[in-house]
């Protein structure tokens, strides 16, 4: 018998700990490798080798106000989001902004809404810290996602080189402002 009880199909987004690393690790370099089929092997590698190893997510999530979400559906993890202070590569970002530097959903499951449901937990997570502003970076010819970003209120405020290995791609740098509830006074 099969159980269709909401409780196994509804996503959760759970907030990643160090016990993620390895997980967080494989689905990155997986979900990156499926939204990057043309760039060249090669360079995506490279990419990977950098960026996708349980050591290097370990350190990322170590950094105060990082925090890896992730997107669950019947326990199995579909999808994430990494949010992570840093610079960002332009001076048209306010100084107290977060990255979000990752937003992936495996491919089989996009097209169902689950980033929405993923988006909604990082700009609730963005306003409990208490940051000004939120941005990223998305490939300028990746029309579906950027449209995504735009219904969830970034708009466009520069232009990126995001090097993979040795290929250069041009990115868009997406800003949102985040609006905290104001303080009642009592």
């Amino acid at each position: 018998m099969v159980n269709t009880s909401p409780e196994l199909t509804e996503p959760i987004v759970r907030e990643g700990t160090s016990e993620d690393a390895s997980l967080l690790a494989e689905l990155g370099a997986r979900t990156f490798r499926e939204s990057s089929p043309n760039t060249p092997h090669e360079d995506l590698e490279s990419y990977l080798k950098e960026n996708f190893t349980p050591e290097k997510l370990l350190a990322c999530l170590s950094v105060k106000n990082a925090a890896a979400l992730i997107l669950e559906l019947s326990g199995q993890a579909i999808g994430y989001a990494f949010l992570c202070p840093g610079e960002a590569p332009n001076r048209l970002v306010p100084p107290h902004s977060i990255q979000l530097k990752w937003f992936y959903i495996l491919g089989e499951w996009t097209g169902h809404k689950l980033g929405d449901v993923l988006m909604a937990r990082c700009l609730e997570h963005v306003r409990h810290i208490g940051v000004g502003s939120i941005w990223l970076t998305v490939w300028n010819n990746n029309g579906r996602a950027i449209h995504f970003y735009e219904r969830w209120g970034f708009r466009k405020v520069g232009v990126y080189d995001f090097v993979v290995g040795r290929d250069i791609q041009k990115d868009f740098v997406l800003l949102k402002n985040i609006h905290t509830a104001p303080v009642s006074a009592n």
